[in-house]
């Protein structure tokens, strides 16, 4: 069922692209049977062309009308367990709110003279108090001591240390509570969880140069935003996936302007902290000679900014302008500045 599951969705990224540059179905459609009738003999039968497309209508109707009882029939069940999960929920607070009868502790109001009063009071004095349980005077918790906020406040300063010294962004990327999001120096790749029960043509997907929207139709959004940089929408590739027993969306984008990382993958969600992205150095290997080049120099200049100290286009310009300058010791450098 998997397998054929995968068999039928496969040309599914493709066909999508199809009916948003086509203007729709209707576009589709006219697309697909020009191609039939200019690339294949499918006109050639009528009777046969019809048979095929209606056998294939009917088929796909079948299914999408077991798809619609069985999605009613779970939109039913999950129904009902929101109702049995609120009931429980009712009895557990109204079982919260019911107070216990007080136990009865058998104490006893006893009168005593002046005298003996004096006497309970001086030995109370002269012997140190033990807490006592019964005794709500007695149980009486002292405040606690300015050493003890001291300690906090030390404590508070390692947890400040252990953040500036987090590990790296796993997958150079960040999780929000909507995706998880990794990335190399070229693309982008999103992974959506949606309910176990979608199908990809119940998805609303659409994607422009800095735009992305996925939900589910008839649904609000789950995303709804703007990426922090261009990508290419006609590179953008998507599938359906199950991924240990949950069903996601995965999404995977090129960035425009390659070469370097992004600190979010959606404006306005929480940002990584670019500086401590480690690519791993074996994938160099793997690059032309340009690419591989341009990626060390990012690297470099990314640590010589970490350290403070100039990139390689800032200490090559220091170098041009200390040979100019030893060049022409007539002129006067002490204003001079580099952009």
């Amino acid at each position: 069922m998997g397998f054929k599951l995968m068999e039928e969705e496969k040309f599914d990224g493709l066909l999508m692209t199809l009916i948003q540059h086509s203007g729709g179905i209707d576009g589709l459609f006219k697309s697909f049977f020009g191609f039939l009738r200019r690339k294949t003999d499918f006109f050639s039968n009528d009777k046969s062309a019809q048979e095929i497309a209606l056998r294939n209508y009917k088929a796909q109707l079948d299914i999408y009308n077991d798809d619609k009882i069985k999605e009613e029939k779970a939109k039913e069940d999950r129904e009902r367990k929101k109702k049995e999960e609120a009931r429980k929920k009712k009895e557990q607070e109204k079982a919260a709110t019911e107070k216990p009868e007080p136990a009865k502790t058998g104490a006893k109001v006893v009168e005593i003279s002046e005298d003996e009063a004096k006497k309970v009071l001086e030995k109370k004095v002269a012997a140190p108090t033990p807490v006592s349980m019964t005794d709500p005077a007695a149980a009486i918790i002292p405040e606690a001591k300015p050493e003890k906020k001291k300690e906090e406040g030390k404590a508070d300063d390692a947890d400040g240390t252990e953040e500036e010294k987090g590990p790296p962004p796993i997958g150079n990327g960040g999780k929000t509570d909507k995706y998880t999001w990794t990335q190399t120096l070229s693309e982008v790749n999103m992974v959506i969880p949606v309910p176990q029960y979608t199908k990809a043509k119940m998805l609303d997907v659409s994607f422009a140069s800095k735009k992305i929207k996925i939900g589910i139709k008839g649904q609000p959004p789950i995303i709804d935003g703007q990426f922090p940089e261009k990508i290419k929408p006609m590179d953008v590739v998507w599938t359906l996936e199950d991924s240990n027993g949950e069903k996601v969306l995965s999404v995977t984008v090129e960035k425009f302007e390659g070469m370097h990382w992004w600190d979010c993958a959606i404006a306005g969600d929480p940002k990584i902290d670019t500086k401590k992205i480690q690519p791993e150095n074996s994938k160099l290997s793997d690059l032309d000679g340009d690419t591989r080049s341009t990626v060390e120099k990012m690297m470099y200049d990314q640590q010589q900014k970490a350290k403070g100290l100039p990139t390689s286009d800032e200490a090559k310009k220091n170098d041009m302008l200390k040979k100019f300058m030893e060049a022409h010791p007539e002129m006067d450098f002490s204003k001079a500045k580099i952009n």
